[in-house]
Order: C-alpha cells, then structure tokens, then sequence
C-alpha cells in the first residue's frame, strides 16, 4: 500500500529541521576553525609577548636619587630621572590612598584585575555625554600599562594590558597593589607618587595631608597638567569636589567632612623670589657627574657624591654679586623701558595676554592671581597699565624708582654722557612694555609690582689653591638660575687681566723684574693687512722702564713688545697649560687680552700662578661612593665606565711653569696693590695679588686675585656688548665684589706666599741700584726683598747713569722712539681707571670696538 503523502506543512518543517542541523554543524566547524586560529592569534601576539614574570612590577625598586654633599658632609641635593619619595601604605592615613580609590577604581576591592562594569560605564557617561569623560581601566591596569606593557594607544595593548592585569592580581594582594600605585602614579610638575607631590604642592608630607588635600591630588590623575592646582587653581577646585563627592558616596568620608573641605581655598605655596642658594654651584656638579658616569649609571646606583662646596661662602658670593650689581644700579641708574608698543598695535598686543594664563574652560584670558607675572602697557606715565582685558596700578615706590630710559653713549668720550636717571613716572610713556607682578591684596585691589632686576650681570669663582677646589660660584644676579652660568660658560674678553700671561712667558724666557724694557709707540700690520698702533690708554710714554713698573701700570705697548719678543705662540702655550679652556688666537692681539675667556678660565690660570706653577684642574667632586657605602672614586682617580677610563680632576696636579718664574710673576702682581689700580682692595696683613682688567668702551670688567689660599675671580658685564657706564673699570665695579668675598673667606694674616728654591731676595736699594748679576748661581732668579706687610716704596725711583740698561726697541715696527727717561715721580691721589682709544685694537679684533680698555695707575697709564 503506497505511503501517504506528507503534507506541505510537515515537508516545511523536515526542510528547516536539516537546515538547522546543516547550520549547526557549519557553524560549529567555522566556529572551531576560527577559535582555532583566533587562539592562534592570541597566543602568537599576545600570550607570546607578555612578559615570564612580572618581577618589573612585583619586586619594582624606587629609582633611588644622587645625593650630594657639602664639604662638611651635610647633604645639599639631590636629583633624579624622577622626583619620588616612597612612603609605605601603613605610614599613609586611609583618605589618602582610599581618595584613589573612589576617583580611579572603585570597584577595587571587588573585580579581579580587570573591571567589565567599569568599562560599561564609563562607555555609557562618555556616550551620553552625562558628566565628566571617565576611562574603564582599572588600578590594577593603570600598574600594569606604566611598568610592564606602555601606553600605546592599540587593541592589542588593552588585550595585553588585561592578562596582565588579571595575573598580577593572583601575585599581590589589594594593599600591595594600592601601596604601589600610591607611590608610583605620576602626578604633575615632575612629581611621582603621593610624598613627592604632597611635599611640592603643599609643602608638607603626604603623611599629614587632609581629605581635602588628598583629593586633590587623587584629582590630577587622569590629567595632571590641565587640573594643576598651581597652574589652573579653579579646575584643581572643581576636580576636587568630584573626589569628594565619590569618596562620600564610597563611604569613606562624611558628608560634613566633605563640606568642609569645598571652600578651602587653593593656596599653593609660590616662589618667595629668593631662589634657593647654590643652584648653579649644584648644577655644575651635576654636569661633573654626568661627565664622569654617564647619564644612567648613577641614577641606578643611587651614588653618594661628596663636593667641596661650602654654603656659607657660596652665600657669601651671591651676596657680593647682587650688592654689587645694585651698587652698579644705583651710580648709572636702573634699566627703565626697553620696549614700546604703537597705539596702532595696542589692541592686537593686549589680545595676546602675553604672559597671561588661560581659563581652559572658557578659553579666554584669565584674571592673574596675587603673586603672577606677565607683561603689561603703560597707559600712560599716571602708573596705570592695562594686560589683557584687565587693568591695573603700579605701586607708588614702584613710580619713584630712578631709572635711565636711554643707555647710549656711555663710556665713549666723543659723545656727551647718558642723560641723569630720573623717577620712572618722569621716563614712562603710553605704550612702554613693563613686567609686573600682581601684589598681596593687602596692598590694595589690583596692585602691581615692576618686576626689575640689574641690567648688568656678573660671575664669580672661588678656587683653594692648594687643591683645586672650586667652593663656591656664581652665576649670575639670579642664584637660583640653573641653565646657562656665566661662571663657566660667559665668554668674555679679559683686557690686561691676561697679561700676567705675557710677563710670567718673558719670566720663564730670561727676563728679570728690574730689567729695563722700552715703552713707546709702534706699528704694525695687523693680519687683515692695516697698521695696528698699540697705545696707552693716555697716550703718555715712558721710554725705559722696569719690568715690573710696566705691569704695575699695565703699559699696553710693553705689552705687545714682550709678547713679540717671547713668541705669541708661547703666551698662548703657557695660556693653555695654566688652565685656559677657552679659544684662543694667535696674534699679538692676545697679549692685551683680545681672546674671549671664562671667568673660571682666569680663575684656573692665576690659582696655577699661586699654585708655584702647578695646574689642577677644577675639583667639583671629591669622592663617589655607591649605596652601600663604597668608595668608586676618589681625586685624582680613574674608574673604568664599561670599557671607558674616566679620570676625576685632583690630585698632586701637573706642573707647566717652574716655581721661581711662578713667584716672580706673583710678586710682580703684588704691586697692583700697592701702587696700582686694586690699592682699595689690600688688607692689613694680607698678602695679596691680582689683576684688574677692563675692556674698550667700558663693557666689562674684571678682576681677578689671589692670596697664598684662594683665588677669587669676578667678572662685571652684560649678556651683550652694552657699556657699563662711563668709568665703570675692574677697580670699579669688581674689585668691591672680590674685597667683600676675599674678606670672608679664613685668609691667616701675616701669611705669605713661599718662596721656593732657584729665587734670591735682595735688598731693595741693591735690587734696584748697581748690582753685579753675574755674581749669581745658575738659574737663579732675583727678586727684591719686599715685606708684604708694609707699603711697598713707591714705583716711581730714578735709576742712576751707571746701573741703567738702556732697551732698545725690537724690530717689530716703526714709530718715534723716546729716549730714556727717569720714571714719573709717585703720584699723590689714586687716579681713576680708563680705557684705550677705539684705534688701539687692530681693526679685525673681536668686537665691534675691539680696543681693550686698561685701568691707570696712579700717575701714569693705562693698566
């Protein structure tokens, strides 16, 4: 019998059952192949990439700071790739880690590395837009992404970053991973971890920081720069509110506790404007280090450098320079506008807000907060200013300020003198552009301060002689300046403070101080092919004169003739091995100090000169010891840096020049300051020597001395060519600067320089009257027998007929010669130092007035 036929609903449900079973299986194939290879993928680009263990982020060791020391062993820096502070979970009050908690993760407690409620929600309040932009990631991930895998922004980063994130947690425990996180999450302005950003931001431990407080900080995590409480104080204060709100919401503070908290202002402590001292004595170790160990090693080894710095001394340095930058101020006026904007461009500066901080909210301008500064138009000369849309008043002992709006013109004589300084109101014009900075309001609603300092800069170096020590420096009039330091890296021209070089080469070659050397005009090519006259700053001649008279009175033609008759190639030479770093030229130009040098470039060649003759390089670091106490270097020592030898300056030093030519070359400096131009700066009992020295048009000015302790050097100048100010010399501007810091420092009175062997003292009247050399040993220098204690006999005796060696002028030009006459008599009152004529200088000399300006004795010429 034939079987029924199905009906077309049961064909319907036959076929779609198959289809289904078809599907499934499809399904089941397609899917296990692409499980297979999705697998395959997971394990090749991700499983395959993670790390075996997670030691980087279970044992992490704070990166540990270079500590450094002062030469008594108290320690005065510290610096690292990151500023952090450890501090242990335990030593924190609960607020302070739970106020991260509820801001980043508070789930914490709950997920297990990675939170899928989180990542819901946070997509949902980004989507809708309903609050502040929130990221899924957990505590945990926020660990794993900045020690173990980055912060590329990828799918297979976040994949990853979630395995990763789920292990760690099966290796710490909650607290571990809180402890960590505390302490290592970056929180603006080069803090890392909580202690560190309490301590910059609050200026207390982030053990006593108050909820308010810690929510703050807890606030900055997702972008530290836009909600910085020192930079956008009322996006800090609202980022604050949220935390506390969550941390009310999480249970972990009350709702009283919170309110309490909403009003605080934001008061972060700011800069008193006195930077503190040594920073660019601290710097240059630094540097030292660097050079030394690389720019890794020592932060890993977390190093212990022993200097010879000296805070009180480095204080008192600072204090010179400034006082004698104000001094400065105070005889040529302060720097009044520089600046002045057109009525036709007032608007268009005034919208830029130069200096002005932004409302990132708003994107305007915002109010500038007490303590700010930015630039500001004078509206006119009542003392209003206007920056930005704001308006403010400048302070009335601001307005009295005596200034020089014009500085043109000084120190040259053909061009009548600067305009008398006058009070800031009388110079002040619609437009001028002024720095200010917005006073306390207990000075009255939108007070203003002129933000002024000197116009002119200075620098200063202090060496100890017997060992190279540099105990302390300047860098400028700022203290706290770190970057570019005037000490080390201002080249300057030295004017006659580098010819010691010149008279110690003609030492070492044969001369003697009471030989008698020609003093004339001369000429001759200079290396453009133009005459070069080298003059005296007075124009006035002597003809024959002792050696040691000539420097005295820096005569700058002896000058030239010595360094023509010795070999500029000698100079140079002696120059390089008394410790001049800098470049020099090859001219007779060099001996009246033409070659731009560092102030520590002087410092280094006259210490040599102390030193009898032996250089040591400058010493920053005495010692190196690493974190368990071991010593890696010493002065003078060499350390093996991988495969590199890498030597510390120190030690017993290397001599350039023979002690008896090193003496003679002192003591011929000794009389700068008896009968030349530094005669202020000599101190009862003190044996001192040194230089002055001050270049054409009165642009810098030097001076550099020593005692048989120390060596100070002191340039005065400005970061251009601008003049001084007319008679601002060596003596002037930087002998008072040297006075104040020699004065400091532990000198012992009645100490003199020794004298070493291959010198002979002899009795003034006989060193200077009839004397048969030719009764001397061999290699033996005379020197008269001179007490340093009392004033020298004045430079200014007769040499008779029978003892007088008449010079004759080496051919090294043509001009008229002047026949010998006795030496001017002594001059009765100092005389006030100078500079040469602008022809001085050969014409392709360094500088747009190249003529090396040198200080007068008294009555005679320029030194």
């Amino acid at each position: 019998m034939d079987e029924p036929t199905p009906s077309p609903w049961r064909r319907r449900l036959r076929s779609f059952a198959r289809f289904c079973v078809r599907a499934t299986v499809g399904g089941s194939v397609i899917a296990a192949v692409g499980g297979w290879f999705g697998y395959q993928w997971f394990d090749r680009e991700i499983l395959s990439t993670l790390p075996a263990t997670l030691g980087q982020a279970t044992e992490f060791r704070v990166p540990c700071s270079v500590q450094v020391f002062d030469a008594s062993g108290d320690r005065v820096d510290q610096f690292y790739l990151e500023r952090r502070v450890w501090v242990p979970l335990t030593e924190l009050p609960e607020h302070v880690w739970k106020a991260f908690i509820a801001s980043e993760d508070r789930r914490f407690f709950e997920h297990e590395g990675v939170d899928p409620q989180g990542i819901l929600r946070a997509l949902v309040v980004n989507l809708t837009g309903g609050g502040t932009s929130q990221g899924g990631s957990t505590i945990t991930q926020q660990i794993v992404k900045n020690l173990l895998v980055g912060k590329e922004k990828s799918y297979r980063r976040k994949m990853r970053e979630a395995v990763l994130a789920y292990r760690l947690e099966r290796e710490l425990t909650k607290m571990q991973l809180i402890e960590l996180y505390v302490n290592y999450i970056a929180l603006g302005n080069g803090n890392y971890g909580v202690e560190a950003a309490a301590q910059d931001y609050f200026g207390i431990s982030a053990r006593d920081l108050d909820p308010g407080q810690a929510a703050m900080l807890a606030g900055l995590v997702p972008a530290p720069s836009r909600y910085s409480p020192r930079h956008h104080p009322e996006l800090a204060a609202s980022r604050r509110e949220i935390v506390l709100k969550l941390m009310v919401a999480q249970g972990y503070i009350t709702a009283v506790e919170a309110s309490q908290h909403l009003a605080d202002p934001v008061v972060i402590p700011r800069s008193s404007g006195a930077p503190d001292s040594g920073a660019a004595y601290l710097t240059e170790v630094r540097r030292e280090v660097r050079r030394l160990f690389g720019n890794d090693m020592p932060f890993l080894e977390g190093m212990q450098v022993f200097t010879p710095y000296q805070p009180d001394v480095q204080r008192v340095v600072e204090h010179a320079v400034q006082d004698g930058l104000k001094a400065l101020e105070t005889r040529q006026g302060a720097r009044g506008p520089t600046r002045n904007v057109a009525d036709a461009e007032r608007e268009a500066w005034l919208a830029r807000g130069d200096r002005l901080k932004i409302n990132v909210d708003t994107g305007k301008l915002r109010e500038p907060l007490p303590g700010e500064c930015f630039s500001a138009l004078a509206d006119d000369g009542t003392g209003t200013v206007s920056a930005g849309e704001f308006r403010f008043t400048l302070h009335p002992s601001d307005l009295e300020a005596k200034v020089r709006r014009a500085r043109q013109g000084q120190g040259d004589k053909s061009k009548p003198a600067a305009e008398a300084p006058k009070p800031l109101r009388d110079v002040l014009r619609r437009g001028d552009v002024l720095e200010v900075c917005l006073a306390p309001a207990t000075e009255g609603a939108g007070v203003v301060h002129r933000l002024a300092r000197p116009w002119a800069e200075s620098a200063a170096v202090v060496l100890e002689n017997a060992t190279g020590h540099v105990i302390a420096l300047s860098g400028g009039y700022e203290v706290g300046l770190e970057g570019f330091i005037r000490a080390t890296q201002a080249r300057r021209q030295p004017g006659s403070s580098f010819k010691p070089v010149v008279y110690a080469s003609a030492v070492m070659n044969g001369k003697r101080q009471s030989d008698i050397v020609f003093d004339a005009p001369f000429s001759i090519p200079g290396s453009n092919g133009l005459p070069w006259s080298p003059k005296n700053y007075d124009g006035k001649y002597h003809g024959n004169i002792p050696l040691r008279t000539a420097m005295a009175l820096s005569l700058n033609t002896v000058a030239v003739r010595l360094g023509a008759e010795v070999g500029i190639d000698k100079v140079v030479a002696l120059a390089r091995g008394l410790g001049v770093r800098s470049p020099l030229r090859s001219d007779l130009t060099v001996a009246l100090g033409s070659s731009e040098v560092t102030p520590m470039d002087q410092a280094m060649m006259y210490s040599s000169l102390a030193r009898e003759g032996i250089r040591i390089d400058p010493v920053w670091v005495t010692q190196v010891v690493d974190r368990k106490g071991k010593q890696l270097a010493g002065e003078g020592e060499t350390v093996m840096i991988g495969d590199e030898p890498r030597t510390m300056p120190g030690g017993p030093g290397e001599r350039v020049m023979d002690a008896a030519s090193a003496y003679v070359t002192v003591d011929m400096m000794r009389n700068v300051f008896y009968n030349g131009t530094a005669k202020k700066g000599q101190r009862e009992g003190m044996d001192f020597a040194g230089k002055t020295g001050t270049t054409s048009n009165f642009v810098d000015a030097w001076f550099v001395g020593y005692s048989p302790r120390y060596t100070v050097a002191v340039w005065v100048g400005t970061d251009g060519q601008s003049s001084l100010g007319d008679k601002e010399t060596g003596g002037k501007s930087a002998l008072p600067m040297w006075s104040t810091i020699m004065g400091y420092l532990p000198n012992v009175q009645g100490e003199r320089f020794p004298v070493p062997d291959g010198v002979m003292l002899l009795p003034w009247d006989k060193y200077w009257l009839a004397y048969d050399r030719q009764n001397l040993p061999p290699d033996v220098i005379d020197v008269p027998t001179l007490d340093p204690m009392q004033p020298l006999p004045p430079f200014g005796l007769s040499i008779p007929a029978a003892r007088a060696q008449v010079a004759t002028p080496p051919p090294i030009g043509a001009g008229p010669v002047v026949p010998a006459t006795a030496l001017p008599p002594p001059a009765k009152e100092d005389v006030e130092e100078g500079a040469d004529d602008p022809e001085t200088m050969p014409p392709d000399a360094p500088g747009a007035d190249p003529t090396l300006g040198e200080d007068p004795a008294p009555g005679a010429a320029g030194q």
